[in-house]
């Protein structure tokens, strides 16, 4: 069953890169939730930061790179990012990690996609979760035993830059339990707008590079997105207090899609 839930997930699973003119400015996991290829990712691994700035998306010197395992790279642009909305007696606006891209030009094949449930999993659930982790690495690190004069070697390296670990590794995959699970409602009256988004705890930890990939359930249908490792406070003699990864990785559930359809009127 394993097998054939890896098989269906990985190809479906895209390396994300964004480059800010020839600088890479982010990394990190995505998904197709269409046969176009059209991909569900978190906000925070387009603009390479948090909170979100909707000047970073806009800059026309942004470039983002999708690389699905089999398939070329292919140049995608934002079609959503962030779903942010003013509520009354909030200092600022709330913010949703998720954003949404569409390809450039069409995949020379049709893209492997995972159907997107926007009905969060249940407490207690077994779920997983897929990702290009920075815990993985090429066998033998041969991308750092490559001497840099020998030929196609330059090819090799900028190939990898725009995500070609897709090929060399595919996504790690890990299963946990939904350990909390919390509906969050950001409602504007004045506006008549409301976003229900739910967040949940699951009790495996993703590191950086797997944000943006699918939570899924055991039929391998996406129920969520990675957004962030959980973090906890512990002591740190005289360095006093420092945050450190929890073991968690929090996650928000795809109900939003369902606002983003309501104002664009869909994908």
């Amino acid at each position: 069953m394993l097998t054939a839930l890896y098989n269906k997930v990985s190809p479906a699973c895209c390396y994300v890169t964004v480059f800010l003119g020839d600088e890479r400015i982010s990394e990190g996991t995505g998904f197709a939730y269409t046969s176009d290829g059209e991909v569900l990712t978190a906000a925070h691994v387009v603009t390479g930061r948090w909170p979100i700035k909707h000047e970073d998306y806009l800059d026309p010197n942004q470039r983002i790179f999708c690389k699905f395992p089999g398939l070329p790279v292919v140049e995608y642009r934002v079609f959503f990012c962030c779903i942010e909305i003013e509520v009354l007696g909030f200092l600022g606006r709330v913010q949703l990690d998720i954003a949404v891209l569409l390809p450039k030009q069409l995949h020379s094949a049709a893209v492997s996609h995972l159907p997107a449930l926007v009905e969060p999993p249940k407490l207690g659930q077994r779920v997983f979760l897929a990702g290009y982790s920075e815990e993985l690495e090429l066998p033998f690190k041969v991308e750092k035993l490559l001497p840099p004069d020998m030929r196609g070697v330059s090819d090799f390296l900028d190939a990898m830059h725009k995500g070609y670990m897709a090929d060399m590794t595919g996504p790690l995959i890990k299963h946990g339990y939904i350990g909390n699970l919390r509906r969050v409602v950001a409602q504007n009256t004045q506006l008549g707008e409301q976003v229900e988004c739910d967040v949940m705890y699951i009790d495996n930890s993703m590191h950086p590079g797997a944000s943006g990939g699918p939570v899924f359930d055991e039929s391998g249908d996406a129920v969520g997105i990675i957004s962030q490792r959980a973090t906890t406070i512990v002591e740190a003699g005289k360095e006093g207090k420092i945050s450190v990864p929890s073991g968690c990785t929090v996650a928000i559930s795809l109900a939003p899609l369902l606002h983003v359809a309501r104002k664009t009127g869909g994908a």
